[in-house]
Formats: structure tokens, C-alpha cells, sequence
């Protein structure tokens, strides 16, 4: 943004907008639209924080207070690695596990959106521009569709809010070095900790068009700044590899691969107009919320009509330093969302398979909630300071533009209208949004020609106030609350059901009509329809309740569980029996006419069984015959064929289990077999577990497809399954070294 050129501002007009009163003015924002969640009264519940975020934190919580490392979490998908799954190092996070919850949660979040516009506002000060220009960027980098949207998606808003930190400290180390690649690398460390690759890879994007731009206009020397960046990159991985060592190796042991995108949620080939007409082609969810049909990820990634004619205004007019990366980025970012809808995204995932790890197209417009108030930020500095009366008609021209587009955006959606659409409600909607694109514009245009100082100030204030209200009524019901108390623990308890099975005791199993019924709920109550899916255990609902469950909804599990979870509830017209129930310890079932009622089961296998006959088979003949009517679990365990070998038990024997143990990361009991028996575990097979009999280590053997089983020898044996993260330990060690070098590092270096 920094041009020669630039006319300073007056000296007899201060600059008001100072940095503590950006953050007050933004921070009283946020108070005003979300009050009762402030004072943690309410909390957000909509989609994945209610139903998933919140409940893993719950069990992260709960497993550091009992004194024990959550590695493992047995109550999720008959067991999965916890604290490799991205996300849950996040040291923010950590710290507000320990404060009251859901308040803690809430108020993280709120918080990350005060520290992101913060960041922006620094950066744009730093790239010259003034605390005006700074300031609009600021909030309209909080108050969009997106980041309002992202209020369901906890680690979105954190991963968003490093972004202008990592973008200025990295651009000011190409430039000194010394303090900025310390700050640089922590900055990127806390995003990737955060837990969304797609975006910490949107970030290294932009900063390497960013280079190229630098290089281009000589900004910076292009070796010095390139291994700059790569020293920042290193750094960076390398305090971060407590949590990527263990991720990916789960990604490796995983059900996802590179071909886990199917192309789902991606942007309408319509869906660019969404920026200008919100509710154009959306229908209403039931519970009040937005969404375009095929695309339920984000109920909105409108930036802001205003803010998008002043960003198409500081493309044009400004042409500052860094434009052109900005502009590329952001045009990349829109394309790319269309995802099989443009050629472009096909051909870049076929030059770049890795990209199949990211599922959803759609999250590519998350970096544009960034890149866009920074070009619009260009255009208020330029016509606050430079535009005259010629140059002020282009602003004028977007303008009638935009105001043209979103008549005739109006006027196809009446014509031509999509199932669900409510003609009325868009064409309101677009009006309103006209008038406070036109009041936050024209504010802008104005300033030039204010002389008085309040009258300036007032001006100011309220084209800033414009972007959160047009933010929060763009699209109704976009960030849902509820009184806190819906997520209280202990719901099962609570409502005079028997008690719960108890770890390592069964589990609780929702029937396939329940979890389909739910995951398509018409309830049109919020609060209603939260109650039903708590009491039906769905989701992670299980975790707030301590209940051990058989499915779950975790981002990664076991390769082979998931081809059982797939028979369970996803296959058309599959069918299992009673006697995988029972070795899957099911001890509740949910009724299918009723999925907040639950039936008890009593003929159910303990998680840990013993003396069955081995049968051997490959992994499509084992799913065949577990999920049949006549599978015998008491009598019988599949295991490969490759094991066939290895394994002595020949028949039947008879094995008495005593002292069954259980906790996170360890099963324990005492075998007395009259004969060399197995041993079962229906808990999922991981390649971390560990298996010792009397202290010596055994093989552990992948049993009925996905679960576990080891040999003992006849006698009387003490049984010890124990799970350890070896990649945990080396990423800490290299993490502490990186740690140990960015302070050598910030210590040599001179200050500035």
C-alpha cells in the first residue's frame, strides 16, 4: 500500500483511529452482537461446534484433570488415536480447557476474531496505509459472511486469525531477519497447530506469490529472502512436530487418502453472485440458517458488497505494491472453490494429487475473507488521500455497477428460481444490502472534502459501523446460540435412564435409521432438535455423557473400521446381525421408530473375550462373515490370512478372563487358559498399541477385520495392552530444539 506518492494526512487532523481505540471499537463490536455468549450465558451450538468441537474438548478436559495424557480415546469408534488428530495441541485451547466451560470456548473464539482484526489492522499500518484505512480493514476482516460463518467451525476462526501475522512478520524478515523469522515462525507454528492444513496451505501460497511480487518490484533480495523463508518454514515445522509426526502417521493408517476428495461442497458455477446478492439461489435450513443447495459448509461467504466495491477500487486505482499478488490470490481462491465446476481445479489436483486430502473445494474462499478487506483497504487509503474529482468517478462506476448486478440477480431469481428460493426474502435482502453498500461507500467518497475534524470522525464511525451490520443481517440466523445449559455433562444420567455402560463394560450403539434421521433433521425447534440428538448419544454428543460408543465423528480413524462403520450405516440395503452386536459389546441400542429411546441389549460379549477358534480369511470374506446372521463371536475370531503362520491355536479352548482394567491408553487383565488361547479386544486395531504377556512383548494380531488379539500360553497370565505414541516423543524433542534455537536466534539478534 505504501506509495510515493501518497498525500500525507493534514497535520491539523489527527489520526483518532489509534490502535487501543481500533481494539476497543472492535471489541464493544462483538460484545454488542453476541452479549449473552460474552457473559457466557449462551453458547454457539450450530453444526460441528455443538456436536463435535465442543465434546472432544470436553474429553481432552476430563482426561488432564483424572491425570491421564488422552493419546487414545476409547469412547469414540471402538477406540482412535486422540491427540494425533490435528487440533488438539492448540495451546490456547489448552489453556482454556482449564477455565469454565462452554464460557472458555465461546470467549477463545471471540477473542482469536479480536486478534486477527488486530493483526490486520498492524499490517496495513506497516504497508503504509493510514489508521483509517487500517481500521475498515480490520473489522470487515471480523464482521463477513465467513468469519461469522466460521463461528461453528472453532478451529477455522483460530487458523483465520494468524493469517496478518504470519503475512507482516514474514515480509518484514525478508527484509531485517534477526526478530521477525522468530516471530514469523511462531506466528505459522500456531496456525498449523491450530488444525486446518487447507488454509496454513493457502497462507504459504500467498506468501510465495507474495515473494514473487516482492522480487518483481525489488522489494527484497531475492537469495537472502528466499532462505529466509525457508529458515521460517523449518522453524515453524519443527515446533510444530509434536503434532504433525503423530498426524501424519495416523494420515497414513487412515481412512483418508488422496483420493478422499469427491468434489462435494464446492462453489456453484453461480456461486460467485452470493457476494453481492447473499440470498441468491439459498435456501432456509430448518433451523434457520442459509445454505446453497450442494453446498453446506459455510452458510455464507459474503464479504460485504461495500467492501467488495472498494476492493475492486483499490485493484484498479491504487495499484500499490503488493496488488497484483492479492488480486491473483484472491481470483485463484474463487476459481479453485468451484471445485469440478472449473477445469482449473481438475487440472491443479491432477498436478498436485496431496490436494485430494482436502475434501471440500469450499475452503478455498476462506483466504479471500482476508486478501479482499486488504484491497479494499487500498481503495479507501487512495481516495481518502489521492482521488479528485476524475478519479472519483471509477468508484462511482463500480458502483452502478454492482447496483445493476444486483437488479438483475433479483430479477433471475424470480424468473428462474431453485427449489427452496424465497424470492421476497432475497429481493428485500439485496435492497437493504444496496443501501448500505451505498451509505459505506458514499461515506468514503465524502471524506475528501470534509474540512471539520468531527465531522470527519463521525463520518468514519459510521461507515465502520456498516460493515458489522451489514455482516450480521446479510444472512439471518447465521451464528445461532442457546442457553449454555444445553451442553451441561451428564445428560444420560440425568434424564432416569439405567446407568450408562461404563468404560471397558459396552457400549451404546445408534441405529442406522436414528443416525440418518439426525443427520437430515427437520426440527425446526434449535434448542429442540439439540436436546433429541444429546439424548440419542449422536455425533460426539457421547463424550459430554462418558458413554462408550461403537461409531463417532472424528476427521480420522482406522483404515479397517472404517470399512465396518461403511457396512453399518452407509451402505445401501446392508444388513448385519445380532452376533456383531454382541462382540462390538453393544449393551444399548436406539430404537428406530424413536432415536432419543433407548433398548437394552443382554446377550452382549465383554469388550475383552477369550478362546475362540481362528478362522482365516482375507479382509472382504472377514467383513462378509461378521456382518452375517450366523456369525459366532463366542466361538470364533477371523484373522488374516497373512497370519496364518504365526498363529498355533488351532481349535476352541477354554480361558477364563479375571481383573479387567480399562482406562484411556491401557487394558489390563489376568487370563487363566487351560490351553495356548486368543485373546480378544473389541477395541479398534492400531499399529501404536503395544501387547505384553508377564512383561514380554507379544504380537498383537488384527482380529475380525479391525479389532484386536494376541496369543497367550496356557497357565495363568497377567495381559497388559498399552498404547504409546513413539512419534509423539521424537516431534517433542525436535520441538524443544526449535524452541531452543528461535530463543538463540531472537537473542543474537540486534534490536531495531
Amino acid at each position: 500500500m505504501s506509495d510515493p506518492n501518497r498525500m500525507p494526512p493534514k497535520p491539523d487532523a489527527p489520526e483518532w483511529l489509534t490502535r487501543r481505540s481500533f481494539l476497543l471499537l472492535l471489541a464493544a463490536a462483538l460484545i454488542v452482537a453476541f452479549p449473552k455468549v460474552v457473559l457466557g450465558l449462551h453458547t454457539f451450538v450450530y453444526r460441528d461446534f455443538a456436536a463435535y468441537c465442543y465434546p472432544l474438548n470436553v474429553f481432552s478436559r476430563d482426561a488432564f484433570l483424572s491425570g491421564q495424557l488422552p493419546l487414545w480415546n476409547p469412547y469414540s469408534e471402538c477406540g482412535l488415536p486422540h491427540l494425533a488428530q490435528l487440533g488438539q495441541w492448540y495451546p490456547p485451547v489448552l489453556l482454556a480447557l482449564f477455565l469454565p466451560m462452554p464460557w472458555s470456548i465461546n470467549f477463545l473464539m471471540l477473542a482469536h476474531l479480536v486478534w486477527g482484526g488486530a493483526g490486520m489492522y498492524w499490517l496495513v499500518k506497516r504497508w503504509g496505509a493510514g489508521s483509517f484505512a487500517a481500521g475498515f480493514a480490520g473489522i470487515a476482516y471480523v464482521f463477513n459472511g465467513l468469519s461469522l460463518s466460521c463461528l461453528t467451525y472453532a478451529i477455522y476462526i483460530a487458523a483465520l486469525s494468524w493469517i496478518p501475522w504470519i503475512v507482516g512478520c514474514t515480509l518484514e524478515a525478508w527484509k531485517t531477519g534477526g526478530r521477525w523469522l522468530v516471530a514469523a515462525a511462531i506466528a505459522a507454528a500456531f496456525q498449523i497447530l491450530a488444525g486446518l492444513p487447507e488454509l496454513t496451505m493457502l497462507t504459504w501460497m500467498l506468501l510465495g506469490a507474495l515473494w514473487i511480487n516482492a522480487l518483481v518490484i525489488g522489494e527484497c533480495r531475492g537469495w537472502l529472502s528466499l532462505k529466509r523463508t525457508v529458515l521460517i518454514a523449518l522453524l515453524a515445522a519443527g515446533l510444530t512436530l509434536f503434532q504433525t509426526l503423530p498426524f501424519l502417521d495416523l494420515v497414513m493408517h487412515s481412512q483418508r487418502n488422496q483420493g478422499s476428495d469427491t468434489g462435494a461442497w464446492s462453489m456453484p458455477g453461480w456461486g460467485l453472485a452470493n457476494l453481492i446478492v447473499p440470498l441468491f439461489h439459498c435456501y432456509r435450513a430448518p433451523q434457520g440458517p442459509w445454505f446453497q443447495p450442494g453446498q453446506d459448509l459455510f452458510s455464507s461467504y459474503y464479504l460485504g458488497a461495500g467492501v467488495l466495491a472498494l476492493g475492486v477500487a483499490g485493484a484498479w486505482l491504487a495499484r500499490a505494491r503488493f496488488t497484483a499478488a492479492i488480486l491473483g490470490m484472491t481470483v485463484f481462491c474463487w476459481v479453485m472453490a468451484m471445485g469440478s465446476h472449473s477445469f482449473v481445479y481438475s487440472w491443479v489436483k491432477h498436478v498436485f494429487p496431496v490436494m485430494g486430502f482436502a475434501r471440500y473445494p469450499i475452503k478455498f474462499v476462506l483466504l479471500t475473507a482476508f486478501l479482499v478487506p486488504l484491497l479494499a483497504a487500498q481503495g479507501v487509503q487512495y481516495i481518502e488521500t489521492r482521488a479528485n474529482r476524475r478519479t472519483n468517478l471509477r468508484p462511482v462506476c463500480i458502483l452502478a455497477t454492482m447496483l445493476l448486478l444486483m437488479l438483475a440477480l433479483v430479477w433471475v431469481a424470480r424468473e428462474h428460481p431453485f427449489p427452496g428460493d424465497q424470492w421476497h426474502l432475497t429481493a428485500a435482502n439485496a435492497f437493504w444490502r444496496a443501501i448500505l453498500m451505498l451509505v459505506l461507500a458514499g461515506g468514503v467518497l465524502c471524506l475528501r472534502r470534509l474540512q471539520s475534524h468531527a465531522a470527519r470522525i463521525a463520518v468514519q464511525l459510521v461507515v465502520l459501523a456498516v460493515l458489522p451490520l451489514d455482516a450480521l443481517t446479510h444472512s439471518p440466523d447465521i451464528a445461532p446460540t442457546l442457553p449454555s445449559a444445553v451442553l451441561a455433562p451428564g445428560l444420560w444420567q440425568a434424564s432416569g435412564r439405567p446407568p450408562p455402560p461404563k468404560l471397558g463394560e459396552g457400549r451404546v450403539m445408534i441405529s442406522p435409521d436414528a443416525e440418518q434421521r439426525f443427520l437430515y433433521s427437520r426440527v425446526p425447534n434449535l434448542e429442540t432438535d439439540l436436546t433429541a440428538k444429546r439424548l440419542a448419544e449422536w455425533y460426539n454428543f457421547n463424550l459430554l455423557d462418558r458413554v462408550p460408543k461403537v461409531n463417532g465423528a472424528i476427521p480420522l480413524h482406522s483404515a479397517y473400521f472404517e470399512l465396518i462403520e461403511e457396512r453399518l450405516y452407509y451402505a445401501p440395503g446392508s444388513r448385519f446381525g445380532h452376533g456383531l452386536l454382541d462382540f462390538l459389546s453393544v449393551a444399548w441400542f436406539s430404537a428406530p421408530d424413536n432415536p432419543a429411546q433407548w433398548l437394552a441389549r443382554t446377550n452382549f460379549l465383554p469388550v475383552i473375550t477369550a478362546g475362540q477358534k481362528p478362522l482365516f480369511a482375507d479382509d472382504k470374506k472377514t467383513l462378509s462373515a461378521i456382518t452375517a446372521d450366523d456369525f459366532a463371536p463366542r466361538e470364533v475370531v477371523y484373522l488374516p490370512e497373512t497370519e496364518r503362520s504365526r498363529v498355533t491355536v488351532t481349535n476352541h479352548t477354554l480361558c477364563t478372563l479375571t481383573n479387567a482394567r480399562f482406562s484411556l491408553n491401557q487394558v489390563e487383565v489376568d487370563a487363566h487358559a487351560a490351553a495356548r488361547s486368543l485373546v480378544v479386544l473389541s477395541q479398534s486395531y492400531y499399529h501404536l498399541w503395544r501387547a505384553f504377556v508377564d512383561g514380554r512383548p507379544v504380537p498383537l494380531l488384527r482380529a475380525n477385520l479391525a479389532f484386536q488379539a494376541i496369543e497367550v500360553p496356557a497357565g495363568m497370565h497377567h495381559v497388559k495392552f498399552i498404547y504409546r505414541d513413539p512419534y509423539l516423543e521424537i516431534g517433542a524433542v525436535i520441538s524443544v530444539l526449535s524452541l531452543s534455537l528461535c530463543g538463540l536466534i531472537r537473542s543474537k539478534a540486534k534490536p531495531r
